[in-house]
């Protein structure tokens, strides 16, 4: 069998070397998981709501203790006011007209004045009044000059 169509020994040389090797991917394991850096991101988110929900508890309970204050100091000015109004119709009964009288007759001795017990004083000498000797001030004597500039017109 020398046929040349059958005899491939002969072309057979050295082999050939691939055009262009491919090169397999190198497969790289992953880790299941979060990263490293993401772990401090989360952690700081955490602390971040735990502070704003503490902020929010803590707002909430002292609006709560400013309301009960606003309603303790309601009701004590209510009471003061109503206590205010009793003490207003006490001194207006104790300063009455008849109560000042019955004070006046009971306690102090006094009696109504009658018609026949007033007496007029006529005195004849005139009206005048004294004045004692003291040193004027400056703006009395600025009125005094004024006063006597005033009067020559």
């Amino acid at each position: 069998m020398n046929s040349a169509a059958y005899d491939l020994s002969r072309y057979e040389t050295e082999p050939r070397p691939r055009l262009q090797e491919i090169e397999k991917p190198q497969m790289v394991p992953v880790r299941p998981g979060i990263p490293k850096g993401m772990i401090a991101v989360i952690i700081a988110v955490i602390v971040l709501c735990l502070a704003d929900v503490m902020a929010c508890v803590y707002s909430r309970s002292r609006i709560n203790e400013v309301h009960a204050d606003v309603l303790t100091a309601k009701a004590e000015l209510t009471q003061l006011e109503q206590e205010n109004a009793r003490m207003i119709a006490a001194i207006e009964e104790k300063s009455s007209q008849k109560a000042v009288e019955e004070y006046a007759v009971k306690v102090l001795g006094m009696q109504k004045l009658e018609r026949s017990q007033t007496e007029y004083i006529s005195i004849e000498s005139g009206n005048h009044a004294e004045v004692s000797d003291r040193e004027e001030t400056v703006f009395e004597k600025i009125a005094d000059t004024f006063d006597k500039l005033t009067s020559k017109d």
